[in-house]
């Protein structure tokens, strides 16, 4: 038995399910947090794309399904949460972006350990990686902007 599948496994499991948990009971709220994620899916975009830099057609195809995600991502991040607890401020992602954040996540590991050389399966990884990436970038500006709303209402609730 390959050692290296079996851990691999359990890291993607153990972070496929601290995603899910925070993502449904919530988080502490940090503006930092919303810009982090975008950047380390982008890394992880530029990682898997270092084949194909050469051809400009297949980046031109990710870049294109990178802000093809981006409006479903605005859209869906309306249904982003914000609540005080402990006197702090926390939220509750998307239901709809998590889901498919998780869904593309199962596919992405599961293309990579059955088809690892294949190119029709990088091609999917990356097309995967992108959209993803979109939906996480406009579900971050809406969070952005309902965090600003969250914090008007409440200042003009508090009268500050």
């Amino acid at each position: 038995m390959d050692y290296t599948i079996v851990i691999l496994l359990i890291f993607v499991i153990y972070v496929l399910i601290r995603r899910i948990q925070r993502g449904l009971n919530g988080r502490q709220f940090k503006i930092g947090r919303l810009f982090y994620l975008p950047v380390i899916y982008l890394l992880l975009l530029m990682f898997f794309l270092e084949i194909f830099i050469s051809n400009i057609y297949y980046l031109t195809i990710v870049i294109f399904l990178i802000f093809a995600g981006i409006m479903p991502g605005y859209i869906y991040g309306e249904k982003v949460l914000f609540f005080m607890k402990n006197n702090l401020l926390y939220y509750k992602r998307s239901p709809y972006i998590l889901v498919a954040w998780a869904i593309a996540f199962i596919a992405r590991i599961i293309l990579e350990i059955v088809y690892p050389y294949n190119i029709t399966a990088d091609f999917i990884v990356d097309a995967l990686l992108a959209v993803t990436l979109g939906l996480i970038i406009g579900e971050s500006i809406k969070t952005y902007y309902k965090y600003k709303e969250y914090i008007n209402n409440i200042n003009s609730i508090t009268g500050l």
